[in-house]
């Protein structure tokens, strides 16, 4: 068998897949258990929530979220029909709008938030001290300034 099965990056990026799994897993249940919300449902809420004024376009949307325009398109359109998002005409690009969580959304969000965090905070914060939180931090920073998807975008001051 070829050495390459041991290869250092292989055996990280396995190690990284299995963490994403059983965090996410754990996350996406939280998340739908407090809200009904489904993860895609939920980081577009989360998403516009951190852009200014609470509002953007779905390119900067799909940017955001690494989703095809495609995809977006049909998540975007659920959530208008289910009440948790709406659109306003674009003040400077008729051809575009800006999609805006509405009362539900929002509402949903904040149920989802509250649940999620502490599951977060136990699954990612407590078994690290605070050294080992800043230095994972700069770490995943570093790894997606890398990747071709770019780091995440900070949360938007109060």
């Amino acid at each position: 068998m070829s050495g390459l099965l041991n290869d250092e990056a292989v055996v990280l990026y396995g190690d990284i897949l299995r963490l994403t799994d059983a965090v996410g897993g754990r996350a996406e249940h939280t998340i739908r258990q407090a809200s009904g919300l489904g993860g895609s449902e939920f980081e577009v809420l989360l998403r516009l929530a951190r852009h200014p004024q609470r509002r953007t376009t779905s390119a900067r949307l799909a940017e955001d979220l690494s989703f095809t325009s495609g995809g977006l398109t049909r998540l975007i359109a659920r959530m208008e029909e289910a009440g948790l998002i709406t659109r306003h005409p674009h003040p400077e690009d008729r051809r575009a709008s800006l999609l805006e969580a509405t009362d539900k959304g929002n509402d949903l969000l904040e149920r989802a938030l509250t649940a999620h965090v502490p599951q977060m905070t136990a699954d990612l914060m407590e078994p690290l001290t605070a050294i080992e939180r800043l230095i994972l931090r700069e770490l995943v920073t570093k790894l997606l300034a890398h990747s071709t998807r770019g780091t995440v975008a900070a949360p938007a001051g109060p």
